[in-house]
């Protein structure tokens, strides 16, 4: 039975478990997995909000609701061949190859950019797919690297450096517009960043501990060719529909997706309409900078409150409600915006409230859920962290898209549909998208008591007993192999009470991390105490010892 080393934290180790359970040595790992999300998500929000300039300049919300739909038609043939190629080159290639791609669109669109053509709706449709893809080539990378135990420990915290990122990179849009840098001047900022990430994948991989590390994490010759995997045609598509929990995450995604982008577009009708008045009053040189400004602004308060609810919440939330109960968060939160919306429209003024809805929905969606929805594909094969999610992240988010998209054009030109209407059918939306976020939820539980071994710690080897005379000093510390866990990637916090239930002596400390109990005892101390050391997993299971500290002076013949 592995044993799961309860100490020897490095100072990295220490520092993240103010955010999660560490084991020795992961923290290394999580730094390198966050600076790779960081520079993604820096990255992304660069051309992200540079799209919005272009698209709502150059066209209007209702076109970038059409680019929307283009971007799932092409992920119809985008996914397959990326199937193919994750089947000719392996993973390791296939990030390579993927990213550099990119690198390079991003810099033809800056030479477009410079022969002063209109990029607007098809930049618009690059972005969207670079957004899903790379960003789920990201996560199907960190899903295959790390088992479930430690992924369920250690993505909130990877997940804090996307947070960052998001954060970051929308206000990068400010400050590079401060320091006279224009917008196709910043595409070559996000083609530099979005370079340098390619130096983290072996080095991130790599540093993984033993214990943390997934099935799949180490290349084979597997991962290298394709002669062990016969070709399909739908690539990821072919997985999603020949698996019922695949197929409730797909629909998941494209409720998720549904909701989410009719709240945004709803809402840039109402930038555009506020953003000409504001160029008008002279409040802004023109439309293009309120409308960047305010995109600027919102995405800075999304992230800004993602962040503190990835840093300071997530972890929580898979300790009292797990992965299945975190599903539910975010389809709860939006019945109740939208239905504030639609039903409350008398008494509230719509574009501030609007904005404090998605506010709230977007950084629960970019922490709790985006966290969750990466948890979900932990239990599954290579093949499905790669294909069938790549699959699920781009064309069936972006097929969410798309039916917003039809919904919205057929309810505003053939019934002429306000907002308020737009809203209610959210609420519809989001009460199906509860009752399919708690299937997925029981499906993954299944998953995970069939596929992952939970047992509870067990202790290994007694404690043994203390001495410690009156008025002295009392050291003592036990081995890290004294509890033992055989669940890969489940770490053990360690705490001590007195064997009765009551807190330990205030002269007594006790210091998990290094096994060691200290203290200056009493001169007064007679007889003995005995102290029980409880070790906890992840899951809560525990396994308990205990030891005798006797007070030498008046016991030396009982010894320890």
């Amino acid at each position: 039975m592995a044993s799961k080393r309860t100490g020897n934290l490095t100072a990295v180790d220490r520092l993240l478990s103010l955010f999660t359970k560490m084991g020795p040595g992961e923290g290394r790992a999580v730094i390198l997995f966050a600076l790779y999300a960081f520079l993604l998500l820096v990255c992304y929000y660069i051309l992200k909000t540079t799209r919005e300039v272009f698209i709502l300049t150059e066209f209007g919300a209702e076109t970038a609701s059409y680019a929307i739909a283009t971007q799932a038609l092409l992920l119809l043939f985008i996914v397959p061949l990326y199937g193919l190629l994750f089947r000719a080159a392996g993973k390791v290639l296939l990030i390579r190859w993927v990213t550099v791609f990119f690198v390079v669109n991003i810099g033809i669109f800056y030479l477009m950019g410079q022969a002063q053509m209109e990029i607007g709706f098809i930049y618009y449709v690059f972005v969207g797919i670079f957004g899903v893809m790379l960003i789920a080539q990201f996560w199907a990378f960190a899903a295959d690297c790390f088992n479930v135990k430690s992924g369920q420990r250690l993505f909130p915290v990877i997940m804090i450096g996307a947070s960052a990122g998001a954060l970051g990179g929308s206000q990068a849009f400010k400050f590079l517009t401060w320091l006279g840098i224009d917008q196709l001047d910043m595409l070559l900022a996000a083609g530099v960043i979005l370079l340098a990430t390619l130096a983290l994948t072996e080095a991130a991989r790599r540093a993984i501990p033993t214990g943390a590390r997934g099935v799949y994490a180490e290349p084979t010759d597997q991962d290298e060719s394709s002669d062990n995997r016969p070709a399909q045609l739908l690539g990821g598509f072919a997985q999603v529909f020949s698996s019922r929990y695949l197929l409730l995450i797909a629909l998941l995604v494209v409720l998720l997706n549904w909701v989410n982008s009719s709240g945004e577009i709803i809402l840039k009708d109402f930038v555009k309409i506020w953003a000409t008045e504001q160029a008008a009053a002279g409040v802004y040189p023109d439309a293009g900078a309120a409308i960047g400004a305010f995109f600027g602004d919102l995405f800075f308060w999304v992230n800004l409150c993602g962040f503190a609810m990835q840093a300071f919440l997530v972890s929580r939330i898979y300790r009292v409600i797990g992965v299945s109960g975190a599903l539910m968060i975010l389809p709860i939160i939006a019945t109740l915006g939208y239905g504030l919306i639609a039903f409350g429209i008398a008494f509230i003024p719509i574009f501030s409230v609007l904005r404090i809805v998605k506010i709230v929905e977007n950084s629960v969606d970019y922490s709790v859920m985006n966290t969750t929805r990466q948890a979900l594909f932990l239990p599954l094969s290579q093949a499905e962290k790669y294909e069938a999610k790549t699959a699920i992240d781009t064309f069936f988010w972006r097929f969410g898209d798309m039916i917003q998209a039809g919904v919205f054009f057929i309810g505003l030109n053939w019934f002429g549909m306000t907002f308020v209407q737009f809203a209610a059918v959210n609420v519809f939306l989001a009460l199906i998208w509860i009752f399919v976020a708690f299937r997925a939820g029981r499906h993954y539980r299944h998953l995970v008591r069939t596929n992952v071994m939970n047992v509870a710690p067990e202790l290994n080897k007694p404690i043994p007993d203390a001495n410690a005379t009156p008025g002295g000093d009392l050291i003592h510390a036990f081995d890290e192999d004294t509890f033992i866990d055989a669940d890969p990637g489940d770490v053990l916090t360690l705490s001590a009470q007195l064997a009765t239930g009551q807190p330990l002596p205030s002269w007594v400390r006790f210091e998990p991390d290094s096994r060691r109990f200290s203290g200056r005892v009493p001169p007064t101390a007679s007889g003995h105490l005995e102290i029980e050391v409880i070790a906890t997993d992840f899951e809560g299971l525990q396994a308990s010892g205990t030891f005798f500290v006797y007070h030498a002076r008046l016991d030396t013949d009982q010894g320890g």
